[in-house]
Parts: structure tokens; C-alpha cells; sequence
């Protein structure tokens, strides 16, 4: 029994040295390398030396360099090889590696050895200082002047203040953003890298001008035109500044008292013809007096007001309805053949008073009606079927179930004779085949007649060759609405007694 358990001991001794000679021969290994369990920025660094895991972390996480992005859209891209740039984790490394004692790695089984470092970084700032003063964003404020400039949305003021970027503060910031290994750096934000200068001294002539120009743009009215909303803005408030380009054009007006606002111009809160050339200055391109008060064309806003009564009449309120975009029509009663649905007078006469008086005018107006307006419920008065009689354009449409079925040109009333076509909706009242129209110095034979309102009626003219075009001003009717044989026999056909017809100028 002694001699197995001397045996026994002897046994346990011998392997206790194996396993100390073990751990000091693992202990010699590790004083070259890292210990066993190290773990730095996520890689595993057992046995390595310094340089290796230096390497290796350096390999890791590759950095190219950085984007600079200027507020005004221009990119520089600042690479690592321009500025000279080394990312090193040789000092951090070696601090561990120091404080390390290779022959307790036996310890560091049980203990954390993971750990996150950041590395040194150098960078050449004058290699940097020289990459960034070749950037082409950095300009010499004295290069720039306050200028008006006409745009899209009115005339704007330019250049009245500059944001000019400060290459130092930049340089610091790319700096800065370099050691953080950033990818992207936006200077759009970062207000403090930007020096504002003022440029208006030294443009008080410009600045006088450009206040009392934005005075008068900033009128700005929603006009409700039927079921559309026409807006007077910025834009179009400038067309009424007269230019240089317009001198001429302007000079050779003359005050017309039927053509409103013709030879006129509102200049500093009055309304004048236009003052002698020596009295002018052009500033911008800019006509204006010596108190830096723009010239309005009063003929421009006129031309304005007009332009939407040309375009928005009772044949387009036709389409709209067509369309199934609108739900009234509105005509003008008048029979002198003047179809203006819409006071373009009155409207002309508001915004000029608003204009010398400077008042803010409304910013919302339904456009005055004529006098002679009437509006129609063109889903009850009209319906689907009807006849439509142009007589600006001198055409007849026959609309079935909304879609047209037939058109023919005519003759309508003799406007220089007062004996203009009645305007309106009315429905067809009778039916007449092989008749005699009377009145007071005449007497027609016709094949064909739909009575309309009060004698007046459609029906054929065979006694003319020509329909359409401007016949009806020098050589038109009574007032009936005459048409070509051919086309008024299929017409009378098919129309019914009771259907509407629409005439208007």
C-alpha cells in the first residue's frame, strides 16, 4: 500500500510539473504575442504581436476620405492619400501590451479581455489647408453687386446680402471630420463655416427703387371668373413696369378716351401721361423718376383685364359645360353683337384706384358682370339637347344628348342697322314649313322655319350665296337667323318643338 501510494504521488508530482512547465512554456510563448482571450475592436488577437493586430485592425475598417457638400450644391471630395492621412493603433496596443503579464494568461481565462480603441490619426493640415483653397465654391465678396432681377415670380432683389464660406472654419471642419472617419460631411447647415456680408452700400438708388417696386407687386387678387380663379401676382403685376425696351412703345401712346387707360401711366401715386425723357432714369433696366418711383403702364393693366374677357365668354362657359366643368352660362343681352359677359371697365378702374391711392386691395373679388349679364341654370334651361347659335363666330351647333349631331355657318342680325339677333335661351316654339315672312318693307318666301322668340326664327335664305364670316355686320338679317337650305331642312327634321337654343355674341 505504500509503495502504490508512493508510486501514486510520485505520479501527481510528475504531472503537476508537466502542467507547470506547460503553463511557463505557454507563458514564454505569450511574450511575443498577445495572451490568450484578447479580443480588440472585435478582432481575435491571441498569440499576435503589436503589429499584426495593427494591421489587421487597419485593414478592418478602410477609410477613403471625405465628401464636403456645400450649401450651394458644389462637392469636393478630400481623400486620405491628399492630406497624407495614417491611422495607426500602435500606441494604444502597445499600452496593452505592456501592462500584460504573459505568464497569468492562466488569469485572463476568467477575465474580460475584450476591448474597443480608437486609433491615432495624422493628417498633413497644410496638405489639407492647400486642398481645401483650390475648392472653387470660395469667391471675394467685392466680386459681387446688389443688382433687381426680374423673375418668374416678380422682380427679386440680388446679392443685397452674400453668405461667403470661410475656408479656415472648413478646413477645420473637414479636419475634425477626418478623425472621425466620417464619410459625408453637409455644410448646408452649419451656419457658423458661412460669413454674411451686406452689399447694400452703395446701391441706395437700387434699394429705393426695389421697395417702392415691391409695393406694387405685392398686390395680389384671387378674380373669380365664372367657375375659375384667375391670379393677379407678382408675375404679372411686373408686366405692368415699363422697361427700357418699352421707352419707345410708351412714348408713342397717346390718351385714347375709348381706349381706357391708353397714354396713361400711374407713376408715384398719380395717374399722368408720361413724363418728358429728362425726367426719366433707368435704373436695372428699370424706367423710373428721380424719387425712384417706377412707371406703370395703365394700357398694360387694361390689356390684362381684357385678355381674360376675350378669353372667358360665353363659348368657353359653353365648353366648360360640356365638359361637365361648369353649371352656368352667362349672356350678355345686349343685340349690338358686343358679347362681354364680364365689366372689364370696372375692374380696370378698381385696381388702378387701389394702385395710386396704396391701399391693400381685396385679395379675393368675383369679376364684375355687364350690365346686360344674365346667368343661366345651363343643367335646367338647357339640358342635352338644344341649339347653340355663336353668333360672334356666326355658327350653328345642334347638340343631342350632349354630343354634337350637326353644325352649318349663318347669317344673323345686321348690328350697323339695330336690327342685332335677340341673345338668350329660349325654346323653339313652332314649326313653319313653305311660309311667308313679313315685316315692314319686306316679304320672304322660306321652306323652312323654327320660330325662336317674338318673329324671330331660324330658317333658310336662298337668296344668299354665302354664309358665315362678317356678313351679318354690313349685310345681315331683320334679326331671323338664316342658313343654307341643305343644312336647315335636316335641322328642321329632327328638332323638336320646346327645345332650347342658346344665341349670344
Amino acid at each position: 500500500m505504500k509503495k502504490a501510494f508512493r508510486v501514486g504521488m510520485i505520479a501527481v508530482i510528475a504531472l503537476v510539473i508537466l502542467l507547470g512547465i506547460g503553463y511557463c512554456l505557454l507563458g514564454v510563448y505569450y511574450m511575443d504575442g498577445f495572451p490568450c482571450f484578447t479580443w480588440i475592436n472585435g478582432i481575435y488577437c491571441t498569440g499576435k504581436t503589436v503589429y499584426e493586430v495593427n494591421d489587421e485592425l487597419c485593414a478592418q475598417s478602410p477609410y477613403d476620405g471625405v465628401a464636403v457638400i456645400d450649401k450651394s450644391g458644389a462637392r469636393l471630395f478630400v481623400s486620405a492619400s491628399d492630406v497624407g492621412m495614417t491611422v495607426d493603433y500602435t500606441e494604444s496596443l502597445n499600452e496593452i501590451f505592456s501592462n500584460r503579464n504573459p505568464f497569468a494568461w492562466g488569469v485572463y481565462v476568467f477575465r474580460n479581455m475584450s476591448a474597443d480603441y480608437e486609433p491615432s490619426i495624422f493628417i498633413d493640415r497644410d496638405r489639407l489647408d492647400e486642398k481645401i483653397t483650390d475648392w472653387e465654391i470660395f469667391v471675394d465678396p467685392s466680386d459681387f453687386q446688389c443688382t433687381i432681377e426680374r423673375g418668374p415670380d416678380g422682380y427679386v432683389l440680388e446679392n443685397a446680402y452674400i453668405s461667403v464660406p470661410d475656408r479656415d472654419k472648413i478646413s477645420d471642419r473637414v479636419y475634425s471630420a477626418m478623425h472621425q472617419r466620417e464619410p459625408v460631411l453637409d455644410l448646408t447647415n452649419l451656419d457658423d463655416v458661412y460669413r454674411e456680408y451686406d452689399l447694400r452700400s452703395g446701391s441706395e438708388d437700387k434699394i429705393a427703387l426695389f421697395h417702392n417696386i415691391d409695393r406694387i407687386q405685392n398686390i395680389n387678387i384671387d378674380y373669380a371668373v365664372g367657375d375659375e380663379i384667375i391670379n393677379l401676382n407678382k408675375g404679372k403685376m411686373c408686366d405692368f413696369i415699363l422697361t427700357r425696351s418699352d421707352l419707345t412703345a410708351a412714348k408713342s401712346e397717346e390718351v385714347d378716351a375709348k381706349n381706357p387707360g391708353q397714354g396713361l401711366f400711374i407713376i408715384g401715386g398719380e395717374e399722368k401721361e408720361l413724363p418728358d425723357v429728362s425726367e426719366l432714369k433707368v435704373i436695372e433696366g428699370i424706367l423710373a423718376t428721380s424719387d425712384y418711383e417706377p412707371v406703370i403702364s395703365e394700357s398694360r393693366m387694361y390689356a390684362f383685364f381684357k385678355s381674360i374677357s376675350d378669353k372667358y365668354d360665353t363659348s368657353w362657359m359653353m365648353e366648360k359645360y360640356r365638359e361637365g366643368e361648369g353649371k352656368t352660362v352667362i349672356v350678355n343681352e345686349s343685340r349690338k353683337g358686343d358679347g362681354k359677359i364680364f365689366d372689364i371697365d370696372a375692374e380696370f378702374a378698381y385696381l388702378k384706384d387701389e394702385i395710386i391711392s396704396g391701399d391693400s386691395p381685396e385679395s379675393h373679388r368675383d369679376f364684375v358682370l355687364t350690365k346686360g349679364a344674365v346667368v343661366y341654370d345651363a343643367i335646367k334651361d338647357l339640358g342635352q339637347t338644344y341649339i347653340e347659335i355663336n353668333m360672334g363666330d356666326q355658327m350653328l351647333y345642334y347638340y343631342v344628348d350632349g354630343k354634337l349631331s350637326m353644325d352649318m355657318p349663318v347669317v344673323t342680325g345686321n348690328i350697323n342697322r339695330s336690327r342685332g339677333t335677340p341673345t338668350g335661351i329660349f325654346p323653339v316654339y313652332n314649326k313653319r314649313y313653305h311660309t311667308y315672312l313679313r315685316g315692314a318693307d319686306y316679304v320672304s318666301y322660306v321652306n323652312y322655319w323654327l320660330g325662336v322668340n317674338k318673329g324671330v326664327g331660324i330658317h333658310d335664305a336662298t337668296w344668299r350665296s354665302k354664309f358665315g364670316e362678317d356678313i351679318y355686320k354690313s349685310d345681315g338679317s331683320h334679326g331671323c337667323i338664316n342658313c343654307p337650305l341643305s343644312s336647315v331642312e335636316v335641322l328642321w327634321d329632327v328638332v323638336e318643338v320646346g327645345t332650347p337654343v342658346i344665341l349670344y355674341y
